[in-house]
């Protein structure tokens, strides 16, 4: 069972190194790599070029953004389960192992999700997410406990659903997930953390957090993600309760009540500010 991973990349150098390591250092043999890169202008070309044996596909230029360059490396990939990684991110060791075990020992399973774990740009642990199982209530209340980027899909799912939306820039993620749950699949939830999402001022959807809200770049920004945001819920009315009196007690008394939330509290509790190498050694 093949695993494609697609990098999306732009002026990235900084972190490239680190996130194309995680991917080759893992125990799992059967797995691709193709690198998108935008077109960067500082050091990522140089960095990539140190891997290029262990890169099935680079390319370089221009593209529409980073769901145009998700879109064109799947659709050069050959293996039998997709994901993606940005190349600002870590993918925690045993993850690539979990994933095959996991759609091996269930031959239904056509997605999973793993756990997430949110570093700082020095690589300090700042929150651990695990999150909720499937639950068609949940999804009827519109949750959908994706764990961000932490997906892995096979791919006829992703063909049968006709793939990333290359209009989307900020969302496309949310919304595949969304599309794969109308479509009738069921996701799995793996049962350790698989991702490291870093959190830093250059980050596409985290630079929010250390930018000025009043920016017009940053406003132009959040008013491209409510235009987005708009579009997925007229997706989740496809499936949703219409009943919103109870919605938000619900949801919240299923979040309360998942295994995995009051672990997610203990765990950000107990490495929060800690190196992430720390948290992997205790993993084994």
């Amino acid at each position: 069972m093949r695993i494609s991973i697609i990098m999306p990349t732009l002026n990235q150098g900084r972190f490239i190194e680190e996130a194309l390591l995680s991917i080759f250092r893992q125990d799992y043999v059967d797995k691709e790599v193709i690198v998108m890169d935008g077109g960067s202008t500082d050091e990522t070309m140089a960095i990539v070029a140190q891997y290029r044996d262990r890169i099935a596909v680079f390319e370089s230029g221009k593209d529409d953004g980073q769901s145009d360059a998700l879109a064109k490396g799947f659709s050069k990939a050959t293996g039998d389960i997709f994901t993606w990684l940005s190349s600002d991110d870590i993918l925690l060791p045993g993850a690539l192992s979990s994933v095959a075990r996991t759609f091996l020992s269930q031959p239904g399973c056509e997605w999973a999700f793993g756990n997430l774990v949110w570093i700082d740009a020095d690589g300090f642990v700042l929150r651990c997410r695990r999150g909720e199982g499937w639950s068609r209530l949940a999804v009827q209340l519109g949750m959908l406990s994706a764990c961000g980027p932490s997906a892995f899909f096979c791919r006829n799912l992703y063909e049968r659903v006709g793939g990333i939306n290359r209009k989307l820039h900020y969302m496309m993620d949310t919304e595949l997930w969304w599309r794969f749950a109308l479509c009738g699949s069921r996701f799995v939830r793996l049962p350790r953390y698989t991702w490291a999402l870093r959190l830093h001022e250059n980050a596409k959807m985290s630079g929010h957090m250390f930018s000025d809200p009043d920016d017009p770049k940053q406003l132009r920004i959040e008013a491209a993600k409510g235009r987005e945001r708009e579009h997925i819920e007229q997706i989740q009315m496809r499936c949703k309760v219409r009943s919103d009196a109870f919605v938000a007690p619900l949801r919240l008394a299923l979040k309360a009540a998942a295994p995995g939330y009051v672990r997610s509290l203990v765990d950000s509790w107990h490495w929060q500010g800690k190196p992430l190498p720390l948290l992997l050694e205790k993993m084994g």
